[in-house]
């Protein structure tokens, strides 16, 4: 039963007829759908995941897919390699707005201010293709946990997650990305039928609450865009309040933004409204009219152009790796020669946490003073006289980039991902694949292979 106090404000924008129709679309059943992650690739006579998933193309986002119900690809070994990312229709919107615009551009400097779970900086760095720089940011420290955990598991390595306010990052990077997306924290009325606990938890002043956080993230966001950048607002409310009066209220404090044309991206996913006011060129995502959840999406310019801004505090510097030969050694017993030498030819990126070896993305920043939760790729760690590798690395390498690897079927991977040990041949370091999709990490001794997966993400039971 949906609150009676939201449904009369419902009523005020749409009508009595449309508020009905809203009523019975949040009595469906929830629509199942996911984006196939372009970063990673299966091995020659791998699985394909649209046959066996039953996937069904979406029109408007690249990777996008529907899902049958009956099928839970989230307990499959496939999701746990990183091979999709499981995501609302109607969430792909604003990304796939900023896709399929042509705003994503190769050596661009992206911000996702508000990023947990992952779902708009995970669709960001598929169009990226690890070129330039994704800043991934949330403030709540769990959550960025899980950010970081999805970053790693979908391979990007161009990313920096931190755990910080987006005040302080707009005092740190004024003028700086290209691009910063904010999807803002809401009061969830768009997840009404997937989310009890949206309905139980809604009240006016609730909604009052998020629209004034909106405000100062927005501002925010604004200090952080470089003259000539783009802002994606999105939220996944059906509030005004939260949506067009957010918009049109940066505009009028700031002049020289921009609200966007998106009629190039409504053509392409039936069932999309305009926003209202002044922001129809805003799109919402009503579940009565859209197979998917409700959402909003702006699309903003700062005008003007600049040339692109040196980051305070200039570059981050690289880290000496006092204990080369463990690496070394590691690389050239584990890896190909091909592979070896992409990582060793980032040696001026390479940093180290502790004892953690990361390669950063080119031109990061200095992130002094800032609370860092992964920066770029992290290679592995070192342990006295030897290197052990990351379960990150095993995550953005294939079958053909190491001397060992396994491929194993579904239940084997499975019981792999529970912690279970593998028969295996050779000696070392072994690259775990589950139908061709890079899992994991096995180390073989003896006929034997060790299970290397992380004790933190096994499967329970």
């Amino acid at each position: 039963m949906l609150p009676e106090e939201f449904l009369n404000g419902i009523r005020e924008m749409i009508g009595e007829e449309e508020t009905l129709l809203l009523e019975h679309a949040c009595e469906e059943e929830a629509v199942k759908a996911l984006r196939l992650n372009p970063l990673k690739k299966a091995a020659a006579g791998g699985a394909d995941l649209v046959s066996e998933i039953k996937l069904e193309k979406l029109s408007y986002e690249e990777d996008g897919y529907l899902f049958d119900p009956e099928c839970v690809p989230g307990r499959r070994p496939f999701h746990d390699a990183g091979a999709y990312y499981i995501q609302d229709p109607g969430a792909m919107i604003p990304g796939a707005i900023l896709r399929s615009g042509g705003y994503l551009k190769e050596g661009m400097k992206v911000l996702d201010l508000c990023a947990s779970p992952g779902g708009k900086s995970t669709q960001a760095a598929s169009a990226m293709a690890g070129k330039g720089i994704l800043f991934s940011n949330e403030i709540v420290k769990n959550r960025c946990a899980v950010l970081s955990g999805n970053i790693e598991r979908m391979g990007i390595t161009n990313a920096v997650v931190l755990n910080e306010s987006p005040e302080r990052l707009s005092e740190r990077f004024p003028g700086y990305f290209d691009i910063v997306i904010v999807d803002a924290p809401c009061s969830g009325e768009g997840l009404f039928r997937k989310n009890s606990d949206a309905v139980s938890q809604w009240s006016r002043e609730n909604v009052n609450m998020c629209a004034g956080r909106q405000e100062s993230i927005l501002e925010d966001a604004y200090t952080c865009l470089k003259s000539g950048g783009i802002l994606l607002y999105s939220t996944c409310t059906f509030e005004r309040a939260e949506n067009e009066d957010r918009v049109s209220g940066l505009i009028e404090k700031h002049p020289d933004m921009k609200l966007l044309n998106t009629d190039f991206f409504k053509e392409k996913a039936e069932g999309l409204r305009d926003g209202f006011g002044s922001c129809r060129d805003a799109v919402r995502v009503w579940p009565m009219y859209f197979n998917g959840e409700g959402h909003f999406a702006a699309l903003l310019e700062k005008e003007g152009s600049t040339a692109d801004l040196l980051p305070p505090g200039g570059y981050e510097p690289s880290s000496d790796v006092k204990n080369r030969k463990a690496l070394d050694e590691f690389l050239s017993e584990t890896l190909t020669e091909e592979a070896a030498a992409l990582i060793t030819s980032a040696k001026d990126r390479f940093r180290l946490f502790g004892d953690n070896l990361f390669i950063m993305p080119a031109d990061t920043p200095a992130l002094s003073g800032l609370k860092v939760a992964r920066c770029g790729l992290h290679i592995g760690t070192f342990k006295k006289d030897r290197f052990e590798p990351a379960h990150a690395l095993a995550l953005v390498l294939g079958e053909g980039d190491v001397r060992l690897s396994k491929r194993v079927g579904e239940d084997e991977a499975e019981s792999f991902v529970k912690g279970m040990t593998l028969s295996g041949e050779g000696k070392g370091w072994c690259l775990i694949s589950a139908g061709g999709y890079s899992l994991g990490w096995g180390k073989v001794s003896g006929g034997i292979i060790k299970n290397h997966y992380p004790k933190g993400l096994r499967i329970q039971g």
